[in-house]
């Protein structure tokens, strides 16, 4: 089923107003699927017993800015600093945490959480692959695989972000081709590979790569949490659909079909109730509801430059510049909506640094993750062996789509 919809947009001008009756009873959603206590926006509020959720960070360059609220009552918070000499930053699915990328000349990839009071200290995770070409996160996002052409290796870190371990290292050599796409399941295992020649293959932990699907063109793949399904979109036919149980017989699942004008850059993420499909070159956006297979398209105010996922699971940023109202996506209750958050105000830099865990250093000084004496002192070591991986739990699977 198919369904067309125009999402009238609402423009709020300050944080905590929204639909009468319900900001309290969303509040309250948003942090229990968040599972921890938020960053308060107003240290007043706390004696009230209120505190601000945290939908979400956004990078700007050098700075990380909050995104303060929930969908349709949102703010735009005062930036931090991140440490000097970071080039790129990879938020993980519930943005607990990001890996930090190194500017050319040294250092490995950084790995920064986000904790209660804001942001945390920062650490370098020793032998990683310090300037990945592609990083993706399993859904839970207590694995990542990062990808280096220059370095010619595919790495595994798991146990994100407390316990980090080197978990699995391919040559380049030993991969079936140049990857395009990489996606791991949630079991830390299960790790997938999309080709530049547009093929998908299975990269076991013992054997050979095994070829699972070949498409016309590649643009997107994404695993169901907690599942061994994955959901790929084809531009050239302009569809998408599910590859479920890659590890066994793998069977293919036709999602939805007519998905035209989406040039430029696509976007493909999934959560276990919906998978959400965009592009820099087209103002639609497709959402596949995974049971019951409804396709809705959803009319944006212009052109996305990302499809971020944000803390809350089915929350996504779809636009954010300076000075121009940020764009939020809620997937959740069955029909997505789109919110504008208020443009930012001129930054105010944070009065802290984010310091360095492990070094002590000039509280005046910013940080630099690269070329710094004292980095080591806060190097996570994750060069040791990998634990046996968990077994597979899988929920019931999808029912196929019949015509």
């Amino acid at each position: 089923m198919r369904s067309d919809t125009r999402i009238p947009l609402l423009i709020l001008v300050c944080l905590g107003l929204g639909p009468p009756a319900t900001p309290a009873q969303r509040q309250g959603e948003i942090l229990d699927r968040q599972g921890s206590s938020p960053k308060a926006a107003d240290a007043g509020n706390t004696s009230q017993g209120m505190q601000t959720p945290v939908l979400g960070f956004v990078s700007t360059g050098a700075q990380l800015r909050p995104l303060l609220g929930i969908p349709g009552a949102s703010a735009v918070g005062e930036p931090f600093a991140l440490p000097a000499g970071v080039m790129g930053v990879h938020f993980e699915p519930h943005q607990n945490y990001a890996l930090l990328s190194p500017t050319t000349g040294g250092g490995f990839i950084g790995l920064m959480t986000f904790q209660e009071e804001g942001e945390g200290a920062v650490i370098s995770i020793c032998g990683a692959i310090s300037q990945p070409d592609i990083v993706a996160f399993s859904p839970s996002g207590a694995v990542a695989v990062l990808y280096s052409n220059k370095e010619e290796r595919l790495q595994v870190i798991s146990g994100l972000p407390n316990s980090p371990e080197l978990a699995r290292t391919i040559p380049a050599n030993d991969l079936p081709d140049e990857p395009r796409f990489l996606a791991i399941a949630d079991d830390g295992v299960t790790l997938l590979e999309g080709t530049v020649q547009n093929a998908v293959y299975l990269l076991p932990q013992v054997g050979s790569p095994r070829f699972i699907h070949s498409l016309g063109d590649l643009q997107g793949m994404a695993f169901v949490p907690r599942t061994s399904d994955v959901a790929v979109f084809d531009r050239e036919a302009g569809a998408a659909f599910l590859l479920q149980d890659v590890t066994g017989a793998s069977s293919y699942v036709p999602l939805a079909e007519g998905l035209t004008g989406l040039g430029g850059t696509v976007f493909l993420e999934t959560s276990s109730a919906s998978t959400v499909i965009a592009s820099t070159a087209s103002s639609s956006l497709w959402q596949i509801n995974l049971q019951s297979l409804n396709l809705e398209n959803i009319h944006l105010p212009g052109m996305p430059q990302m499809l971020e996922p944000l803390r809350t699971s089915g929350d996504y940023l779809l636009f954010y510049r300076s000075g121009l109202p940020a764009w939020i996506l809620d997937s959740n209750g069955g029909v997505g909506v789109v919110s504008l958050v208020p443009a930012s105000t001129p930054p105010r830099m944070h009065p802290r640094p984010i310091p360095l865990a492990g070094s002590l250093g000039n509280a005046n000084e910013q940080p630099d993750l690269v070329g710094r004496p004292d980095l080591a002192a806060g190097c996570a070591d994750v060069a040791t062996p990998p634990k046996p991986p968990k077994p597979l739990s899988r929920p019931e699977p999808l029912p196929p789509r019949t015509y």
